[in-house]
């Protein structure tokens, strides 16, 4: 009797270790997809807009993300926004077809698909960059990767932002090198 109640202990402690461990120190999430060049890759970029007064932006917005063996994307600007949840509308599914839809409203999520390489493991920095005159203020990122069948999987854990963006620099977080959150840094990008 007391084998199998280790068992179920075990079992149950294998699980909770498993969600401990942070995402970028876990195995590579993102698959090529058919078509795409070796190497490349497709992820889903999903940001929440706060609900705070004038939180929204029309403003462009780009993301850079990487993992800790130096690969990285960079979308200097994002486009084709699809909403995953807009007050307006309501919940929204994945895939349908949006016309006219304004990306960064207030309290929204919106989701942006983007390719670029590979990463060997899990997404570990993220930063997001505002051009332009209005405020913006985001409440978090995350990072998807696109598999062949077509599901999202986490390839980041969240990043979470809750202040105004300063414009035309790169703002965010760099857990690479950490176990934990840090201050937000500001980072002058010289690729993009």
């Amino acid at each position: 009797m007391s084998g199998r109640g280790d068992q179920k202990v075990g079992a149950m402690l294998a699980f909770i270790l498993l969600f401990a461990i942070p995402i970028w120190a876990r195995p590579p999430l993102a698959t090529m997809l058919p078509g795409q060049q070796k190497g490349s890759c497709s992820y889903a970029v999903e940001i929440e807009t706060t609900c705070a007064p004038s939180a929204e932006t029309g403003d462009q917005v780009g993301v850079r993300f990487g993992d800790s063996l130096g690969n990285h994307v960079v979308a200097a600007h994002l486009k084709h926004p699809e909403p995953v949840f807009n007050p307006r509308s309501g919940h929204q599914k994945q895939g349908g077809t949006h016309v006219q839809y304004k990306a960064f409203d207030r309290c929204s999520i919106d989701k942006f698909e983007v390719e670029g390489p590979c990463m060997q493991r899990g997404i570990c920095y993220l930063y997001l960059k505002r051009v332009g005159a209005n405020d913006w203020r985001p409440g978090w990122a995350k990072v998807l990767s696109k598999h062949q069948n077509g599901l999202l999987a986490p390839a980041s854990d969240m990043f979470y932002f809750r202040t105004f963006l300063p414009s035309n620099v790169w703002f965010g977080f760099d857990y690479c090198d950490t176990d934990g959150p840090h201050p937000p840094l500001l980072a002058h990008d010289r690729a993009t």
